[in-house]
């Protein structure tokens, strides 16, 4: 890779500060110098401002702020949602009301609230049943991380400090490897409008953040960046799909978290005039984008990967040949691994668990949302887990220890949250009903929480009046799992950006950590930019050396300047060029 960063220095065109040539100018070209692609958003554009009056979710835009807020003053529809990065509502209208907001001129236009997926899934032909146990003591780097030239600059940098903000369905907050997450929220609703926890029920947001930043700690796996500090949103639901607005809000509180990238494993083909500002005013503000092409094998723009402000990502394999489903096309930007790629995901409803008392082991289910491990101490009878009298409320006693919980009467989230303040550290739900039950908390929990059946129940309660001991376990072989698909790409691009940020104390702008991942991209296909790899496999090494090449152009133009006095730099015209110039200087550099 030394070549190549020498290759930089012996371009013969320079750049407005005489040093390296700049592959575009701000916003990208690849987008804005291709008229088709002008053509096609234009015509999006005009679509979205004549949009058919219909019942459904719109987002209105408005013509500025002022204007946005005194509708909010003497609204005639319900807000589901309003920005700040943008003049702009979100709101479920009929149709009448679809027709005057398109005649009210303080409304510069109106697009449906289009629907955005999870771009990635479990690789159902890779077998991950032989893991890695998450509690050993032993830590494996993913074949992607290594790909992409992370560890080599780990010495210098592992991201510390640097805010990555993940787009996705949450994340499994007790997983023994999850990153360090500095702040959560979710954006997701349910079917009622509820907002649904941080917690990932998917899987998908748990992997992918695992790829960016899953914890150097002996255990697991590591991430491309393990240091950096995790914002995490939920804008997707537990199916792995959700709105363009959930997203906005997504990347507005990003912005406002001071996140420095901002990674999107999702996207959907229909054009969002409203994202491409809120993605373009993030750029603007500092922060880098970077979204997965698709998976699809098409030809196609898919967004908010195609916007000029956003790096597009296509997956490569474990050869670096183009992934059999990924998109290409003009806007495709870099590449990354996104073929069988190994992270962490949540605890799922397949996960072995088990339930141990009088030496005996019980059949026992995974609650979901449920940490995992093995905790043992005395078996503690809660009743319903209540507290709404004695026979209902969990002893003092079952501090340390388990609290035996029967179902019934309030969710198995408030149960698990009465035995925990009383300092259980694990739980087992007995059903109300023959046969056992799968359930989940609806958040996570730091508990380990299993469910087993009736009969089950019934015994351990006459057991524990006398006092018993006992175990609840959950495995921790399935912490991991490979999945397939641009979102998986995107994260080794997202981990890479947060490493040319630490590396640069974040003195550096999102057009220049951009020039830095794709002129020192490893160039894959047709020489140069081509349709299928963009710019090529992103390298963190290749990256951290550009950065230290750019840090010397300004030393470089001193020396130059000094070099024109008589008699200071003689002898040190290497090229023969009758003068000494940037070539005699990267000879020097590269010597250096």
């Amino acid at each position: 890779m030394l070549g190549c960063a020498t290759e930089y220095f012996m371009w013969e065109t320079q750049d407005k500060h005489g040093f390296f040539m700049t592959k575009y100018s701000e916003p990208s070209p690849r987008r804005t110098n291709n008229w088709l692609v002008i053509v096609f958003f234009t015509a999006l554009s005009l679509f979205v401002q004549s949009v058919k009056a219909q019942t459904g979710d719109y987002i209105i835009v408005y013509r500025n702020h002022l204007q946005k807020q005194n509708m909010l003053m003497r609204p005639t529809f319900t807000v589901s949602r309003s920005f700040n990065i943008i003049p702009a509502i979100a709101a479920r209208l009929d149709a009448n009301q679809v027709k005057q907001l398109q005649a009210n001129p303080d409304v510069e236009y109106i697009e449906p609230d289009y629907k955005i997926y999870a771009l990635g899934s479990i690789d159902t032909n890779t077998d991950s049943s032989s893991g890695i146990n998450a509690l050993s003591s032993s830590q494996t780097i993913p074949y992607g991380v290594t790909m992409v030239n992370a560890p080599a600059v780990w010495s210098r940098t592992k991201g510390a400090g640097v805010r990555v903000a993940v787009m996705d369905t949450g994340i499994s907050m007790y997983h023994p490897d999850r990153g360090d997450v500095v702040n959560s929220v979710s954006f997701a609703t349910d079917q009622n409008g509820a907002i649904l926890s941080v917690e990932d029920f998917h899987g998908h947001g748990t992997h992918t953040s695992g790829t960016i930043a899953a914890a150097d700690n002996n255990i697991g796996v590591v991430g491309v960046a393990p240091q950096a500090d995790l914002l995490i949103a939920k804008v997707m639901d537990n199916t792995g799909s959700g709105d363009v607005s959930w997203l906005i809000s997504g990347i507005e509180w990003a912005v406002d978290n001071n996140a420095k990238v901002i990674s999107m494993s999702l996207g959907g083909y229909d054009y969002s005039a409203a994202l491409d500002t809120a993605c373009s005013n993030a750029y603007a503000a500092g922060v880098i984008l970077v979204a997965a092409a698709g998976n699809d094998n098409v030809n196609t723009p898919l967004y908010p990967a195609a916007f000029g402000s956003v790096i597009s990502v296509a997956a490569v394999d474990q050869n670096k040949n183009k992934a059999s489903f990924s998109n290409y096309g003009p806007t495709i930007d870099l590449a990354a691994p996104g073929v069988s790629v190994y992270s962490t995901v949540p605890v799922s409803s397949t996960t072995n668990a088990d339930a141990i008392w009088n030496s005996t082991s019980h059949q026992a289910n995974v609650v979901l949302g449920t940490a995992p491990g093995e905790v043992g101490g005395l078996i503690c009878n809660c009743g319903l887990a209540t507290s709404a009298d004695e026979g209902n409320t969990c002893p003092n006693s079952v501090a340390g220890n388990i609290a035996h919980i029967r179902r019934g009467n309030i969710t198995f989230a408030q149960k698990v949250a009465h035995a925990k303040s009383k300092g259980a550290i694990g739980a087992i739900i007995s059903n109300n009903v023959s046969g056992n039950f799968n359930g989940t908390l609806n958040d996570g929990n730091s508990l380990v929480v299993v469910s087993i059946s009736q009969a089950d129940g019934d015994e351990l309660q006459t057991l524990a009046q006398s006092g018993i001991t006992g175990t609840v376990s959950v495995d921790a072989n399935n912490l991991y799992a490979y999945y397939s698909g641009t979102s998986m790409a995107c994260p080794h691009v997202s981990g890479v950006a947060a490493l040319i940020f630490a590396a640069d104390d974040y003195n550096i702008t999102p057009a220049e950590v951009s020039n830095i991942l794709f002129n020192s991209a490893q160039d894959l296909g047709q020489p140069g930019r081509d349709d299928i790899f963009g710019y090529g496999l992103v390298d963190a090494y290749a990256a951290l050396n550009l950065e230290k090449m750019n840090l010397l152009a300004v030393f470089a133009s001193d020396w130059l300047q000094a070099c024109s006095s008589p008699g200071w730099c003689d002898g040190m015209d290497n090229n023969q060029s009758g003068r000494v110039d940037f070539v005699d200087f990267a000879a020097l550099a590269q010597d250096w």
